[in-house]
């Protein structure tokens, strides 16, 4: 290359970043306008402040991805997904924060009060993970400057550490790496979504993929550091979501008999479990004020009853008499907890958008159903069962909350969707394709 070639080069170079930053001087302060504007509904006074804090705060977290204990090829994809949920974070979610009164801001504002005391993490009974959370926001103001928008990138890392270690737990099922799992959880719509804001959900999600890699694990290698992951994962999850511990010891029953060996050691372990599920009743009846029979349905009827409300809810016809109508109840709430809304049932975008992810989950369901008699061998494995019973007992119970509210129906999901997916794609798998 000749001396005026290379000159010429050199000046388009020099040309292009000139235009590129002008285009970002021009482009920069007006977006921040923008960001002032969406974030109205935000209790902050500089809201441009706190959008460039919370960009920096989410360039640091992405740095801090090439320190972690993972493969480089992992690196790449948690970088690739990084950059997924901060387009998520700090772009498409202002347009969502500036139309609804969120939890979130309850969360950022109360904890950076003046007058805010902190009391220490509780074990969470109607409204103590409320508090917790809170208190988390609160230790978030003492490590990184006020700001809304770095809170929620805080969160939204918690999220990706969630998909992660879901994705670690389908290496050890599967017994070799595949990457499409990882980009599969991380990228589908409602998953990416409600894991990259300020609230319970990606705290909660977090605790269930430490969980579900803690039973994965143990049962896979037998090793003690998984199984205490895995009770790990059940006892934080009372400080948030109490009636989770439940929904997570009873599913786990049938995986801890399988995995004994002998007839004492089965019975000592059904004795142990029958006595822990009888405490942790006792703990759940004590925190939400339940006596009798009675007490359970009216309270049951008051908790999904105060759903029933915003722009997603559903009418509250009928109420439960006794617990036979609502054993009667479960199917109809169980579908509606894993699939709805349907296309069509909420006429908003996110509805639309929620209405085809479900639409998409009930043909893998069909899929599945399908190769039944190919699916009935793979619920022998012990695994499966778990995950399978899992799913079907926290939908019997989600179902009460999400028959009155289908936007509530959709937020709450997170926290089982992962599991959902990853079964309902392995169960749906064609068999031509060995293993997937």
């Amino acid at each position: 290359m000749n001396r005026p070639s290379l000159a010429y080069n050199k000046l388009w170079v020099s040309a292009f970043f000139v235009m590129i930053v002008v285009a970002v001087a021009f482009i920069v302060p007006n977006f921040l306008y923008l960001v002032e504007d969406l974030g109205h509904r935000i209790p902050q006074e500089d809201m441009q402040t706190d959008y460039v804090i919370g960009v920096v705060w989410a360039i640091i977290l992405g740095v801090s991805i090439l320190a972690w204990p993972v493969s480089s090829r992992d690196k790449r994809c948690l970088l690739l997904v990084w950059l997924a949920k901060l387009i998520i974070t700090l772009g498409f979610m202002l347009f969502y924060e500036s139309h609804y009164p969120l939890d979130s801001y309850g969360y950022f504002d109360t904890s950076r009060q003046d007058s805010y005391i902190w009391e220490g993490f509780s074990y969470a009974g109607s409204s103590g993970g409320t508090h917790n959370v809170t208190r988390l926001a609160w230790l978030h103001h003492q490590l990184v400057p006020d700001s809304f928008h770095a809170l929620k990138i805080s969160f939204a890392m918690l999220g990706l550490i969630a998909v992660y270690l879901f994705y670690r737990a389908a290496v050890l099922f599967l017994k070799r790496e595949d990457r499409r799992v990882l980009y599969a959880l991380a990228l589908f719509p409602s998953i990416l979504f409600w894991s990259s804001g300020v609230g319970k959900e990606p705290i909660v999600l977090l605790i269930v993929a430490l969980h579900v890699y803690g039973v994965v694990g143990w049962y896979r290698t037998k090793m003690l550091r998984y199984f205490i992951i895995m009770l790990l994962g059940v006892i934080i999850m009372g400080f948030f979501r109490v009636w989770m511990v439940p929904i997570m010891l009873v599913s786990l029953v049938p995986l801890l008999v399988s995995a004994m060996r002998g007839v004492v050691a089965k019975t000592i372990l059904l004795l142990f479990v029958l006595v822990a599920c009888l405490l942790i009743t006792n703990k759940v009846q004590n925190i939400l004020a339940v006596d009798t029979k009675q007490d359970m349905v009216a309270k049951v009827n008051n908790f999904s009853r105060g759903f029933a409300r915003g722009g997603s809810a559903r009418k509250a016809s009928g109420k439960f008499t006794d617990i036979s109508s609502m054993i009667a109840f479960v199917p109809k709430g169980s579908f509606t907890a894993l699939f709805r809304p349907l296309p069509g049932e909420v006429m908003n975008s996110f509805g639309l958008l929620a209405g085809i992810e479900n639409l998409f989950l009930l043909i893998l369901l069909l899929l599945s159903l399908k190769h039944f008699r190919y699916n009935w061998r793979e619920l022998q494995d012990p695994l499966v069962l778990w995950a399978v019973l899992l799913v079907l007992t926290w939908a019997a119970v989600y179902g009460f909350v999400s028959s009155y509210n289908l936007g509530t129906a959709s937020r709450y999901r997170l926290q089982i969707l992962p599991i959902l997916l990853g079964l309902l794609i392995y169960l749906a798998r064609s068999r031509r394709i060995q293993k997937l």
